[in-house]
């Protein structure tokens, strides 16, 4: 259950609060800590998350842990903000623009997440939506992330 000052208490997936993720590679920040990611060069090349785990850091103290397996399942662990959480989700995403995706995911309790990954400048933005006391609640998250491998 996650806890909220001022709220009554909540409970939200860490997938769902790593939604809406914007990431940007700026020169400074495409050092040895991205990982290359694993597979063979195909024509088409995969998103930048792909295969890779990422730890993203919203501005509200949430801490979740994002590892994609390909770019279409993601499993996600609260690391801090929040009682512990884990799970696996199937992803969609679309790319906005050139290192920028949007990904879409529903977590087992229901919870819906939207979140864009700016790879330019590692930043994310997410939409969470829950359900609350028999109401749609919405959370929106922005922060930056970190490539772990």
């Amino acid at each position: 259950m996650a806890h909220f000052p001022h709220k009554p208490a909540v409970r939200l997936g860490a997938a769902a609060l790593l939604a809406v993720t914007a990431l940007g590679l700026s020169p400074a920040v495409a050092q040895a800590a991205d990982c290359p990611p694993a597979g063979t060069a195909t024509r088409t090349a995969p998103p930048k998350f792909a295969d890779r785990t990422l730890k993203i850091s919203y501005d509200n103290g949430f801490v979740f842990r994002l590892a994609f397996d390909g770019a279409s399942t993601a499993h996600w662990k609260v690391l801090a903000g929040q009682d512990p959480a884990e799970g696996t989700v199937k992803v969609s995403h679309r790319e906005l623009a050139p290192g920028v995706y949007r990904l879409k995911w529903t977590e087992a309790d229901g919870t819906s997440v939207e979140q864009v990954q700016d790879w330019r400048h590692r930043t994310v933005r997410a939409v969470i939506r829950f359900e609350q006391d028999g109401k749609e609640q919405r959370l929106d998250l922005k922060g930056t992330f970190t490539t772990v491998c």
